[in-house]
């Protein structure tokens, strides 16, 4: 009896695991190649160590076991990149899991809670992989599965490895109190009533991350810029601060011109000369000083905004800034320190805005062979520097929060980029290190 139920279990096996490979396959958009050694090597490895699992470990320690084999052997013969391949072989599980279930629920009618019963004899076994296997095979032809891989494929990208981790390990978990609910000895109602708590609370945790996601797309699309656009619009202010020049001139000139006969006229034009056009003339004076590139575009409509705002600023640029070339450095690096400086200077402008006392300082400067970049501002709330860099912390409400967390992935994949971050008395300074 139990040589024939370890038959029945590898032979069940072999159909759940061409389920699982031809799953991957279709997920990661993977053509299957049948001729391929690697295919019935791994599909070897999968009916043999399944049929292990299967057989000699208790119920609840299956489904974890088997997430770990599919995982292994998914990323040694068909997919090395470990998200992709974890999510494919979560997914297929998933797909399992739920056939299961309602092979369960249609059997149930018949055999009542015989049906766990059944997986105590070889013909059991076999009849039921073979036909959740069909079922399973079935579900594929639905759309939902290749929207909820590509889904969770994007959510998970954007996570932090701690809550990944986090996320696998309730993935699994739900997955096996899921499986030993399916198949114990319990009254049916009680069964659907737990089954159903877990389906909404593993649903809960999905829309949390998906929410996740959503803030932080939205974060990252507001600093999502190309650097032609950005030269370009260096391009505009320095014919902008031509024609401004020009402009000065020309008021002048008609100043001279009516001087003599209307002294408001004149008096009216000096105020314009000094004021709107002094004002201007300022601003470009010292953006002109930041190296091309980029970034001299992104600080100058930001310190448009500081001065629509009427907050006060002071922007210091040291004189071997000059010497700076952003023009021949790699362009992913010159974008991504418009968006961080973007995001600092966001957060600062959002934090000092509401208090009476406004102050943002921007200081860059060479230091080491790198040039830093310093954004300094007042605060009004507690900052917490060791939660700073975390996915949603914010001392700002509801809807903020992701900015910082969109620097730590950048700096994280940049190795030209570092940051530093203290505080100072009433001032909270975010350093960026930019190696030349």
């Amino acid at each position: 009896m139990e040589n024939e139920l370890i038959i029945a279990y590898a032979f069940s096996g072999m159909f759940s695991s061409l389920f699982c490979i031809y799953c991957w396959h279709k997920l990661l958009g993977i053509k299957l190649k049948w001729w391929d050694f690697r295919f019935y090597f791994a599909l070897l490895l999968l009916i043999i160590f399944g049929t292990v699992i299967n057989f000699c470990l208790p119920q609840y320690a299956k489904i974890f076991f088997m997430i770990i084999l599919l995982i292994g052997v998914n990323y040694i013969f068909f997919c090395k990149d470990i998200i992709k391949g974890t999510i494919a072989v979560v997914v297929s599980e998933l797909i399992v899991m739920i056939c299961e279930t309602l092979f369960v629920l249609l059997m149930f009618p018949f055999y009542g809670n015989e049906v766990a019963r059944l997986q105590s004899t070889p013909l059991g076994v076999l009849i039921i992989n073979v036909l959740i296997a069909v079922f399973s095979f079935l579900s594929l032809k639905l759309s939902i599965v290749y929207k909820s891989y590509n889904l969770l494929l994007k959510t998970f990208n954007n996570l932090h490895n701690n809550m990944l981790v986090f996320t696998t390990i309730i993935t699994i978990l739900v997955a096996s109190l899921f499986m030993i609910m399916s198949w114990v000895d319990l009254p049916i109602y009680i069964t659907l009533f737990f089954n159903t708590v877990l389906v909404i609370f593993y649903i809960g945790i999905v829309i949390k991350l998906v929410n996740t996601k959503v803030n932080y797309d939205k974060i990252n699309g507001k600093y999502e810029m190309s650097l032609v656009s950005l030269r370009e619009y260096e391009n505009i202010m320095d014919q902008y601060r031509i024609t401004n020049h020009e402009n000065k001139n020309q008021l002048l000139t008609i100043r001279n011109m009516v001087k003599a006969k209307d002294k408001k006229l004149t008096k009216y034009i000096d105020t314009v000369i000094e004021d709107k056009i002094k004002d201007n003339e300022n601003i470009f004076y010292k953006t002109s000083k930041i190296p091309e590139g980029g970034l001299r575009a992104t600080i100058y409509s930001k310190l448009c905004q500081i001065k629509e705002l009427e907050i006060n600023y002071v922007l210091d640029i040291s004189n071997d800034v000059r010497t700076v070339d952003l023009i021949n450095m790699d362009d992913v690096t010159v974008l991504n320190v418009c968006k961080i400086i973007g995001v600092f200077l966001d957060n600062a402008i959002e934090e000092v805005k509401n208090l009476k006392s406004k102050k943002i300082d921007i200081d860059i400067f060479v230091m080491d062979n790198k040039l830093c970049i310093d954004i300094s501002n007042n605060f009004g709330n507690n900052l917490d520097l060791s939660k700073i860099d975390k996915m949603g912390y914010t001392t700002k409400g509801s809807g903020h929060g992701y900015g910082l967390s969109l620097v730590n992935r950048i700096l994280k994949d940049d190795n030209n980029l570092e940051n530093e971050k203290m505080i100072n008395h009433d001032m909270f300074l975010q350093r960026l290190k930019i190696r030349l």
